[in-house]
């Protein structure tokens, strides 16, 4: 009876122990006041034309440049995971897990945990194109498995945070076409991400290009349009006084430039130079090439826009503006249209303008090849759309 009586004691005390275990998880989990403070180890290397982050906050570190150290104060326990869920529109849907690397206690008080870059794709950045900033959650948490130290069995502890990561500046992967004649004005189509803030306002009020050789040459786009939160078309007249020269493409707005790092000084050691791709966003004025040799003008094919018309009988047609030489043919995304007629004579054989019919629609948007003597152009990302 005696026996008994002490086993069913251990039953209960156990149970008791198991069920504070489990409340103390509970509470650890949902109090916010047993939050950790977050502070960055170090100084934060940012981008030039970005906000400096303030010592002591993590704000701005969205825009940090390659890794980045958190020293967590105070977590209360040992994590041997952390994670922080990215929400940059406010939807309450994470758009990105970040898992953080090299956990370490160093002390009863403190833990430090690193943001590696997601390199082989993002080797400049620890944080995905998709993760724009805002308020992030922290998630710190603690597994235990069974063992000979461990009587209750497996369980988790784990505290969820709020942090401040900053708004993004925009980023800028690539400008396509990559090259091109600047005698004409060229239509620069620029992929990227967080061209578009969480409220719906733009995050980009200007696009430039930069003289990689010379940074005071500077060359605003004039007209450009956001069209969606990954994509600009900018318009840009580099003129022909800068043929042969590289230009840097950049877009800025409230939360500062798109990085573009030209020189080492720019970066921590061992960060790459570029964007966060570790790529030099570029675009290469060509100077004109002459066709048939002497002293004949130059004369050359080649796309600077794209406009969509639709006449009242509801027929679409697709009008090119560059320059063609006579006996042209064009391919839209692959496919060749039904009928083309090239318009505003510039000079013998050269036009400005090419007027496109059937098949049109069906292709578009599309990456636009114009050919003659066999010399196709650069693709030309016409973003138009019948839709």
């Amino acid at each position: 009876m005696k026996r008994f009586i002490i086993t069913a004691l251990n039953i209960l005390i156990t149970v008791i122990l198991i069920s504070l275990v489990s409340s103390f998880a509970e509470a650890q989990t949902e109090n916010p006041q047993g939050c950790p403070v977050v502070l960055p180890q170090g100084t934060v290397r940012v981008s030039p034309d970005q906000p400096e982050i303030a010592e002591g906050s993590t704000v701005g570190i969205i825009n940090a440049l390659c890794e980045v150290t958190l020293n967590f104060v105070g977590c209360g326990f040992m994590p041997n995971e952390i994670t922080i869920s990215c929400d940059s529109n406010g939807d309450g849907v994470a758009d990105a897990l970040i898992p953080l690397k090299n956990i370490t206690l160093v002390n009863g008080n403190l833990v430090q945990a690193t943001l590696v870059p997601l390199a082989p794709q993002l080797p400049g950045t620890p944080f995905p194109l998709t993760c724009c900033g805002g308020i992030a959650r922290l998630t710190l948490t603690r597994r235990v498995g069974a063992g000979d130290d461990n009587i209750f069995g497996d369980f988790t502890q784990s505290i969820t945070c709020n942090i401040d990561l900053g708004q993004r500046a925009p980023l800028v992967l690539s400008a396509t076409p990559s090259d091109g004649l600047c005698a004409v004005p060229q239509n620069l189509i620029i992929p990227g991400a967080c061209f578009i803030q969480g409220d719906g306002k733009p995050n980009v009020t200007r696009v430039f290009a930069v003289e990689r050789s010379n940074p005071a040459n500077v060359i605003d786009s004039p007209h450009f349009v956001i069209l969606n939160n990954n994509l600009i078309d900018a318009f840009f007249d580099f003129t022909s006084a800068n043929a042969g020269k590289v230009f840097l493409i950049y877009a800025s707005g409230p939360n500062g430039t798109s990085r573009n790092l030209r020189i080492p000084a720019e970066a921590p050691e061992g960060c790459v130079l570029g964007n966060e791709q570790g790529i030099q966003v570029a675009f290469t004025c060509n100077a004109p090439q002459p066709v048939g040799g002497g002293d004949s003008p130059a004369s050359f094919v080649d796309i600077s826009s794209c406009d969509l018309k639709r006449s009242q009988a509801g027929v679409y047609s697709l009008v090119l503006i560059g320059r063609f030489k006579q006996g042209a043919s064009v391919r839209i995304g692959g496919v060749s249209p039904k009928k083309v007629k090239l318009k505003d004579s510039t000079g013998p054989d050269t036009f400005g303008k090419m007027v496109i019919k059937g098949r049109v629609c069906d292709n578009l948007p599309a990456a636009i090849v114009v050919t003659n003597d066999g010399i196709p152009t650069a693709p030309f990302q016409c973003a138009a759309s019948c839709r």
